[in-house]
Parts: structure tokens; C-alpha cells; sequence
């Protein structure tokens, strides 16, 4: 294979007529372009110019090489261009997937306002709560919540999630509010399961003197895939639920549900924009991911102040 810094050298000479000015334009030495030159001939055991003490020349073999490189050089050079104008470029498509009902209510209007402001790009949304590969399934963008872990995916953070044990106000009135975790083995707990491990999840609670989380294990009398169904069994009176801040503080606020036990919630996760790449990622992804970030900066609704 021929190098193509010695070809872009050759077409440079060539339709300068000089290596002198082929030096200028390339920035590089008169003497690098003479020994490019020679290291092509050698290559092609071809001689491309006659050179004279006042100028040079393409030989015929010279002009024939010209006709037919050119052409590939400057198609190379186009499609590298245009590469470069679609990394930058605010068009195209932005695949993202979020969790369904976070992603319907937050996630959604941030969507519409960046798309106002680049009518070129389409978006596809995609809400689903189970995992999603985002390389294998091309995802440019997930939203996800939880720890986490390490891993070679960028990850920038839009709100910090806290779990909050919650219940509708009727199952309070009717059976009591739990003033320590002993008193949760006396109440019908709604649990949340792991897919695809099929494992329940343990609740978290804060310990004093120590940022770990304390995990306790629950015997649910109920159990739900994802937090949000989990938070509108707690409305319905079905028991407590330990639910993502994020989601329980909305139900708090129209007044279907109560934060119970908020002196040992502890704020141990948080909602994530993960994308796999921070090298090379196109402007539309990283702008959007900005976007998230600046439209959550001020959402202290969604953030848990005990």
C-alpha cells in the first residue's frame, strides 16, 4: 500500500510545477517534499518528474498517474469531509430510551424543546424498563437510574435519586406509621424484582455514622417490575413501597402518598444519561445530553430535601 501522504505530495508538485511551492502548501520542508517524491518513484519504479535547476516537469508516466489518482484523492478527501460535517452537524437521527413512565413524563418534553431548536434532527424514543444493550440494540443515548457500575460508557448525572419508603394516606390512617425498621415486619410490603435475575430487591436505608447503605431484606406480600407500578400500588392501599425519589415525590405532592420513615432514607443512586462513547460522540448527542442536564439543574421537585 502506498502511503497517501506521498501521493497528496506528488498531486501538490504536480500541479504546481515547483516543490517549493508544493513545501509551502503541504508546510513542510522543500527537502521532505523532494525525498516524498523519490520514496514514490522508488514505490512505483516509475519516474514522475524530469527535473531541471529552474523547475519540473511530469513525465508522461507522471501525467497518466495524475489523471487517475486525483480523482481518488479528492473523493477521499470529500468523504472525510462530510464525516466531519455529520459530527457536527445537527441532523440525522438521536436514538434514546428511557424507563416508560419517567420517560413519558420528563424525558419527553426535554425531547420536544431540543427538537424546536434543531427541526433537522429526528428522534426516536424508545420507553421500555427492561435492560437495553445499547451498543448491540444502536442506542445513541439511555436513561437509566440506579448505582452505576464501572464501566467504559459515559455517564453524566441529571438528578440525585434517594428511596423513599412511602404509603397512601388511608393505609397510614388505617394501620399505623412505622417509626423504626422492626416496625416494617408489622406492615404488607410491596416489593420490586430484578430481571433477569429474578432476585428482590433489598430495601437501603441510611445508618448513622457511615455513608453504606443498610440493606434489609423484605418478605413482600406483593411484587412489581418496575418503580412506577410499584408506587401506584402503595396509592391503591396495597402497603408500603421503597421507591426512586424521583418517582414517589410527584404522588407526594398531589397527596396520594406519604414519606414514611424519611430520617433514614439515604441518598445512594441517582438518574444517568449513558452513552458509550465520549470519544468522537456527534454534537447533536452531547448538545441533548446538556439539554438533560440544564432542564433537571432546577427540578428540586424530584429532589429529596428531608
Amino acid at each position: 500500500m502506498i502511503d497517501l501522504r506521498l501521493i497528496e505530495t506528488f498531486i501538490q508538485a504536480a500541479r504546481r510545477q515547483s516543490f517549493s511551492a508544493a513545501a509551502k502548501a503541504l508546510r513542510v520542508s522543500p527537502g521532505a517534499v523532494s525525498q516524498n517524491i523519490k520514496s514514490l518513484e522508488e514505490q512505483l519504479q516509475t519516474r514522475l518528474f524530469t527535473r531541471t535547476t529552474r523547475q519540473v516537469r511530469l513525465t508522461p508516466e507522471g501525467q497518466r498517474f495524475l489523471q487517475r489518482c486525483a480523482p481518488a484523492v479528492e473523493a477521499l478527501q470529500t468523504a472525510a469531509r462530510t464525516v466531519q460535517d455529520a459530527r457536527e452537524a445537527f441532523e440525522g437521527q438521536l436514538r434514546i430510551t428511557a424507563t416508560t413512565a419517567f420517560g413519558r413524563a420528563e424525558i419527553l418534553p426535554l425531547i420536544a424543546s431540543f427538537q424546536a431548536a434543531h427541526p433537522a434532527l429526528d428522534i426516536e424514543l424508545s420507553l421500555t424498563d427492561g435492560f437495553v444493550d445499547l451498543v448491540a440494540e444502536e442506542y445513541d443515548l439511555a436513561i437509566r437510574g440506579g448505582v452505576l457500575p464501572d464501566s467504559t460508557y459515559v455517564a453524566r448525572r441529571l438528578i440525585p435519586v434517594t428511596p423513599l419508603v412511602c404509603a397512601a394516606p388511608d393505609y397510614v390512617a388505617r394501620h399505623g406509621v412505622p417509626r423504626t425498621l422492626a416496625d416494617l415486619a408489622q406492615h404488607r410490603l410491596i416489593g420490586m424484582r430484578a430481571s433477569p435475575s429474578q432476585r428482590v430487591f433489598a430495601w437501603e436505608f441510611a445508618t448513622p455514622g457511615t455513608k453504606e447503605p443498610q440493606r434489609l431484606e423484605i418478605a413482600p406480600s406483593c411484587i412489581m417490575n418496575d418503580p412506577e407500578s410499584a408506587a401506584r400500588a402503595a396509592t391503591l392501599g396495597m402497603g408500603l413501597a421503597q421507591v426512586g425519589s424521583n418517582v414517589v415525590l410527584p404522588l407526594v405532592a398531589d397527596g396520594a402518598l406519604n414519606v414514611l420513615l424519611p430520617d433514614r432514607a439515604i441518598q445512594s443512586r441517582a438518574l444517568y444519561a449513558v452513552y458509550p462513547s465520549k470519544r468522537f460522540a456527534p454534537k447533536k448527542l452531547t448538545a441533548f445530553v446538556d439539554h438533560l442536564v440544564a432542564g433537571f439543574a432546577d427540578r428540586s421537585d424530584l429532589i429529596f430535601a428531608p
